[in-house]
């Protein structure tokens, strides 16, 4: 039985589907990094604040100085784009893989679930082949031998995705079954009411059982669509299922690129031959990009000049063949990759996508291991596809002592962090802790003597009462952060 698993594995499918996931995902990197620029984030984000937030083990890794900052950014777009156009392929997911890594452990308060799906895609991504097809390289292939080759990948390949993104939803589902999504409704009722000027349906967010309608909607969805997507009978309903949910999601709430990665990803969940048979439809009915809109276009490019057609065809190829240098130049460096990765495969793969699978199935799960109610204590809540569980405000405010002079200071967040560092801080333990030693430390610098730091928090979590959420006596220059229990964070009950 093993050996035939082993061996189903390593069966050979068609590349068209994967090609066309990696197109679409290399654009969606694009925005993603390209945003970052646009908006102003790098200065906003990386280079104004004072000080950042660091996850567990990474307070070594600094801010780049600004130009650098920047040059890594455009990096990254240009990888990106590489990567849609399979130019470079491995090369190109390492290189974004890297530095996309680095800006996420600039600063905690920048934390998105989706940015942590990106990781692990690019990540399998890299060990998969997913440039043979739908790539600058197979396109230039096609026009110099004039038909169209069908490259093949192993079924691993596939497989591996769809369990990845099948986790988002699964986890994401069960992460719902609290008694304030359940029997509450929350946060989707604090959040609809904020959208009453929705068109058409706004104004069904206004009462109360359109939050219960949404919530047990979403918990349905999240456990059932990668099992729907499964099957070949379910599969298109499934799918419209997930067009609704995600586009609909996107617009009500602001949890920016997310809907648009499931959306594309939820394609891999059809056969590998999709795109071909979805042309061949197309082809039948006469739609893109065959019958009267290829005739129309042929017709008008006929009537062209014959000078200017030769020269758009010069330019064109032109253009291609100089997309296509760096393959060329970096044809050393990519193969070496390419055959790491395939003598990783052939050696280990069976052992290594058991163990990843394991670590995907049992880290989304690690809060079970805390007491308490971890949306308030949000312990084992990062890294484990608790999506749009928590609406959290919180107060904070500190107490610098002097242990010489028994002087006190008391210090407001917002005189060193920017706003989105102090709304993620003000409700996030280990984050509040960051913050009290940065204070301490920084006093004590200041004056050579001890200090002891003290927080005021009070946190309203779900729309509920505000509490006090850090035990107010507790010194948290005495405390240093682990992956134990933290029990200087009060419970969310009087």
């Amino acid at each position: 039985m093993w050996n035939r698993f082993k061996s189903e594995l390593f069966e050979q499918s068609p590349t068209w589907s994967l090609g066309f996931f990696r197109f679409g995902f290399g654009i969606l990197l694009f925005f993603i990094s390209a945003r970052y620029l646009h908006y102003g984030w790098v200065q906003k984000y990386f280079l104004e604040p004072g000080f950042h937030f660091k996850h567990f083990g990474f307070s070594w890794v600094g801010v780049a100085p600004g130009p650098l900052l920047y040059f890594i950014f455009i990096i990254l777009c240009i990888s990106a784009l590489f990567i849609s156009l399979g130019v470079l392929y491995r090369t190109s997911i390492l290189v974004y893989w890297l530095g996309f890594t680095y800006f996420n452990l600039l600063d905690v308060s920048t934390y998105l679930n989706h940015y942590y799906l990106v990781f692990l895609l690019l990540f399998l991504l890299f060990w998969i082949p997913a440039d043979r097809c739908f790539s600058l390289s197979h396109f230039l292939e096609a026009y110099r031998n004039g038909r169209w080759t069908t490259p093949k990948i192993p079924n691993w390949s596939l497989w591996i995705l769809r369990f990845q993104i099948g986790c988002v939803y699964f986890f994401g589902g069960l992460a719902k079954l609290v008694p304030d999504w359940l029997f509450s409704a929350q946060p989707l009722r604090i959040w609809l009411v904020r959208n009453t000027d929705f068109p058409v349906i706004g104004g069904f967010f206004s009462y109360p059982i359109a939050g219960y309608v949404f919530s047990y909607a979403g918990l349905f969805f999240d456990l059932f669509v990668p099992f729907c997507l499964l099957k070949k009978n379910l599969r298109p309903w499934a799918f419209g299922f997930v067009l609704i949910f995600h586009i609909l999601t996107w617009r009500l709430f602001p949890i920016g690129m997310f809907p648009w990665i499931m959306i594309f990803s939820a394609l891999l969940f059809f056969p590998p031959d999709w795109p071909i048979k979805a042309r061949g439809f197309l082809k039948r009915r006469g739609i893109f990009p065959y019958g009267e809109l290829r005739n129309l276009f042929k017709t008008a490019w006929n009537k062209l000049p014959v000078t200017f057609r030769f020269l758009s065809a010069k330019i064109l190829l032109i253009l291609l063949g100089t997309l296509e240098k760096p393959n060329v130049w970096g044809r050393n460096f990519e193969t070496k990759l390419a055959e790491f990765a395939t003598r990783f495969a052939s050696r280990f793969g069976v052992w290594a996508i058991s163990l990843y699978i394991l670590i995907q199935v049992f880290f989304p799960l690690r809060h079970f291991l805390y007491p308490g109610n971890h949306l308030w204590t949000e312990q084992g809540f990062r890294f484990a596809w608790h999506i749009m569980l928590i609406q959290k405000n919180g107060i904070a405010s500190f107490q610098v002592v002097n242990l010489r002079t028994g002087e006190i200071q008391y210090i407001l967040p917002e005189s060193y962090l920017n706003e989105v560092q102090k709304t993620m801080m003000s409700t996030q333990p280990d984050l509040i802790l960051q913050f009290a030693h940065f204070l301490g430390e920084k006093e004590k610098k200041r004056t050579g003597d001890d200090t002891a730091v003290y927080a005021e928090v009070r946190v309203s979590l779900n729309g509920k009462k505000s509490l006090p959420f850090i035990d107010p006596n507790r010194d948290l220059m005495k405390v240093k952060d682990d992956f134990f229990h933290k029990d200087w964070v009060l419970p969310d009950f009087k």
